[in-house]
């Protein structure tokens, strides 16, 4: 059977637009009839189904057109280096979805908790620091270590720490970073990069009481009123503290929540001990 291009393109739902880029990259060959009209034979319906099908699964242009004409053994070569790749892709995606599916149940902890507070271990953490204040570091090594941590990671977090020293005396000296679960560390098999990095730090897991700082993301271009709201969650978790016979014992970390809406949440965690 022969087919016109209108009809092909019917047949394989695109556009006569794709079946002409089709011809322009190679893939087809049409022959022409006396009113130089272009027509299709049977075969080339089923070239077509074919090359939509190595279209889905994400070959280009070019590597279709590589296996054309080319032996069975360099196409299955470039099938399988496709395989490959879609293996990693699917790695990377199934990472990303652990990260977001944490996050969701990250933000559903913060917006349950209110002003309340909650004791309990964390995870231990290993991070990085990014800036310190306003001030952006800058070594190369570290600004890999970020790279890695933002793009290569399993699952990251966004962290503030408030070093221990620092709270005492009423200052908040932000250090940001990005922070990876140690649990995930282990399971992705990334010990030896941590061990052998002088910027990575390690967070200890250990009891720790969790709060809330919910900051409108208006205010949060203005230090000293972020400051205010970091004040007043130390005063209140103070408070808590006292009450139940607790005292600090550590660094204060944030886990950034939530940073896009109109409310910027955190997820505050205070090593504690017992009195």
């Amino acid at each position: 059977m022969r087919y016109i291009t209108s009809d092909l393109a019917k047949l394989m739902d695109v556009s006569t637009n794709t079946i002409r880029r089709y011809e322009k990259s190679g893939f087809l060959h049409p022959k022409r009839d006396v009113s130089n009209y272009r027509w299709y034979e049977s075969y080339d319906v089923s070239k077509v189904a074919m090359i939509r099908l190595y279209i889905k699964c994400g070959f280009s242009h070019e590597q279709i057109r590589a296996m054309l004409g080319s032996s069975s053994q360099d196409m299955l070569e470039i099938c399988a280096n496709r395989l490959e790749e879609l293996d990693k892709q699917m790695e990377r995606l199934k990472r990303l979805r652990h990260w977001l599916k944490d996050n969701i149940q990250l933000v559903n902890t913060v917006n349950g908790m209110d002003e309340g507070f909650v004791l309990m271990e964390n995870p231990a953490l290993w991070y990085v620091i990014s800036d310190i204040g306003d001030e952006i570091l800058k070594e190369k090594g570290r600004l890999d270590t970020i790279k890695t941590f933002m793009y290569d990671a399993p699952e990251v977090q966004y962290i503030t720490l408030f070093r221990r020293e620092d709270i005492k005396l009423k200052r908040f000296v932000p250090y940001n970073g990005l922070a990876i679960k140690e649990m995930d560390i282990e399971k992705f098999g990334m010990n030896s990069y941590i061990e052998n990095n002088r910027y990575i730090e390690y967070y200890p897991g250990r009891l720790c009481l969790y709060g809330t700082i919910d900051i409108p993301h208006r205010d949060m271009y203005d230090n000293k009123i972020v400051d205010r709201y970091r004040l007043e969650y130390i005063n209140r978790s103070g408070e808590y503290m006292a009450e139940n016979s607790l005292k600090p014992c550590g660094d204060v970390m944030l886990i950034l929540a939530n940073a896009v809406s109109d409310i910027v949440s955190m997820l505050a965690c205070t090593p504690v001990s017992k009195i």
